[in-house]
């Protein structure tokens, strides 16, 4: 492993930044494999606020969001 080396649990979760190469190594004494899922974007550059499944750039957006689902105006497609 390299100077920038990392160890990670079960469950954890790492934030890679910069650019370069990512190597991914198990333990040799490890009873399982691992897997990775490697997500990358450009920063939105906005507000960002959340509470549960919804993302939005407000708590009014999210309260919205809240009264559009319990009401049963999300996840429809109009005719």
């Amino acid at each position: 492993m390299g100077e920038a080396a990392r160890s990670l649990r079960d469950g954890q979760l790492a934030v890679l930044t910069g650019d370069g190469p990512v190597r991914l190594a198990v333990a040799k004494d490890a009873k399982v494999g691992a897997e990775l899922l490697v997500l990358a974007g450009v920063p939105l550059g906005e507000p960002v606020t959340w509470h549960g499944p919804f993302v939005m750039n407000t708590e009014a957006e999210i309260h919205q969001a809240v009264r559009d689902y319990k009401s049963g105006r999300m996840g429809r497609i109009a005719r």
